[in-house]
């Protein structure tokens, strides 16, 4: 029996969510972004109404109001979001207990090995309503028999929609997509691809492997082409092996004072540290990346002795490296702290070094009253994948 795989992603989550807090949103145009006040604020997701005047997700708001003048702003709440998230994986768990989370709105759910094509479409029926009904949200579902394709599928037809991607219909619905369509292709890609033609996901199903190993890579050309044909053998969201762990601020103006510089360096180690901790990782690597307000922009590292998931010593490390490296010849406009050379914390061997110290970050009141300063600001993730870098 074929295997049978749901993907459940909520409609415009971020508005939707806003929205059911606040029903006055549903009659103006708005986008739900970071905060008001950064530089660069990203759109994380439009409305409707936003959506009809080209607003998309991915836009610096200001951008996004040349298109929609009266666009409106709402700060992205992430705890509004969790909340919800969590009701609905709850709703998941009904009907199975293999749940792949990707992002806060999107889940696949596997089926038991004993559930037919026919049961699968109640459930996703079932789902779909319950979400409506119970959380008053909506989503919409694909069905296949791999991950790839049930993806595509909850994208097909929205909102609330449902689609079935089977052996025998694959290649009429999934196959003239534009390949950025595809898990792991975006601008750059997709621009590299259009150059040789090769503009739905059909052509790349068609094209060589090995074409597409030489124009891209390997790696990426190869999987790109399984995918395109349904095979998701390569690709394991719940075990995807993390190469890097980073984030970068551009605060709303140009830092001048180092005690400024150290809050955001704080900031930035302690979410780098959560994330180490969550995926159960240490690290030996600790690099930083400065840009001044002329943008220029130096990269600088350091070796750990010892593995480490610990703030103290990696915030030590990042701050040392800023002032041993950064002139001050121009103001900063943007720091960014990364760490390299992982390892998983259950498969240290007795023979490695790695440090058991998980004390907190020491720094004075005046630094704590920038952190309290600058805790508003959006911190953008610099790409917790390095696979494909």
């Amino acid at each position: 029996m074929d295997r049978i795989i749901l993907h459940c992603d909520m409609d415009r989550f971020y508005c939707t969510v806003e929205e059911k807090h606040n029903p006055e949103l549903r009659n103006v145009p708005f986008a739900v972004c970071g905060d008001p006040e950064m530089r660069h604020s990203i759109v994380m997701s439009a409305n409707a109404l936003a959506r009809e005047r080209g607003v998309r997700a991915g836009l610096r708001f200001s951008d996004a109001r040349r298109l929609c003048r009266n666009l409106q702003y709402v700060t992205a709440d992430y705890d509004k979001y969790l909340v919800e998230t969590k009701a609905a994986r709850e709703i998941y768990q009904k009907y199975s207990d293999k749940i792949i989370p990707y992002g806060l709105d999107e889940n696949w759910i596997i089926m038991d090995d004993n559930v037919s094509w026919r049961e699968a479409k109640q459930i996703a029926d079932v789902i779909r309503l319950e979400i409506m009904y119970s959380m008053n949200l909506s989503a919409s579902i694909g069905i296949s028999d791999n991950l790839i394709f049930s993806k595509l599928g909850s994208d097909y037809q929205k909102p609330n929609g449902q689609t079935v991607i089977t052996k025998k219909n694959y290649k009429k619905i999934v196959w003239p997509m534009d390949i950025q369509k595809l898990l792991f292709v975006g601008d750059v890609r997709r621009n590299m691809l259009y150059g040789y033609n090769i503009k739905t996901i059909g052509d790349i199903a068609r094209t060589n492997p090995k074409f597409l190993a030489k124009i891209l890579s390997s790696r990426v050309g190869h999987d790109l082409w399984r995918f395109a044909n349904g095979d998701d053998r390569n690709f394991r969201p719940e075990c995807e092996k993390i190469n890097s762990i980073g984030n970068t601020i551009t605060p709303p103006r140009d830092l001048k004072d180092i005690d400024e510089v150290a809050a955001i360096i704080y900031m930035l180690t302690t979410a780098v540290c959560i994330r180490l901790r969550k995926h159960k990782l240490r690290t030996r690597c600790v690099s930083i990346n400065m840009k001044d307000s002329k943008f220029n922009s130096t990269v600088r590292q350091t070796t750990i002795t010892t593995l480490t998931d610990n703030k103290s010593r990696i915030y030590d490390c990042a701050l040392r490296l800023f002032k041993e490296n950064y002139t001050w010849v121009n103001p900063l406009r943007s720091i960014g702290i990364r760490v390299t050379n992982l390892e998983d914390n259950s498969q240290l061997s007795l023979f490695c070094d790695y440090d058991n110290d998980n004390s907190d970050i020491v720094v004075d009141d005046r630094i704590k009253h920038f952190v309290t300063k600058f805790s508003a600001l959006e911190v953008e993730s610099m790409g917790a994948l390095g696979r494909w870098d």
